[in-house]
């Protein structure tokens, strides 16, 4: 019985440690970042200054319709962001060391969000934030990039 339980133990314990070493590693959703100049980034700001309130479907955005999330980037360094289960709002951007790095202040927390390059040249892109769950890294679409 003794080497029976022994037994049952060292699974067990085997379990967890696989699990929790499992769970300390990249997540699904995780992409590769490359750092890219700030010309590469160029086709998704809107040659325009940001008007009071943009109508989304007049502008170049990113999208990501499964979290969901629609950024407008514009060329006197603001962006305009819809987050349908939080509402919307502004803040600024920013190039820094090869991704753009947007912050805006909202009534609960302040936002920052980063926008990486998914390929040396970021024809894809990405966007990396962090909400009450922890990091996201997620791939967005881009919208009416030729505007």
């Amino acid at each position: 019985m003794e080497k029976f339980n022994y037994r049952i133990s060292l699974v067990l314990i085997s379990s967890l440690l696989l699990l929790t070493l499992s769970s300390c590693g990249k997540s699904g959703n995780d992409l590769t970042a490359y750092n890219a100049k700030k010309e590469d980034f160029n086709y998704l700001i809107n040659s325009k200054r940001m008007p009071a309130k943009p109508d989304l479907a007049n502008h170049k955005t990113i999208l990501n319709r499964d979290y969901p999330i629609e950024i407008a980037l514009f060329a006197d360094g603001k962006f305009y962001y819809d987050l349908p289960n939080l509402g919307d709002g502004n803040g600024t951007w920013k190039y820094t060391k090869g991704h753009i790095e947007l912050n805006a202040k909202r009534s609960l927390f302040d936002m920052k969000i980063l926008v990486h390059a998914l390929e040396e040249n970021a024809a894809d892109i990405g966007i990396e934030f962090y909400d009450r769950f922890g990091r996201n890294f997620i791939q967005v679409e881009k919208i009416n990039t030729s505007k």
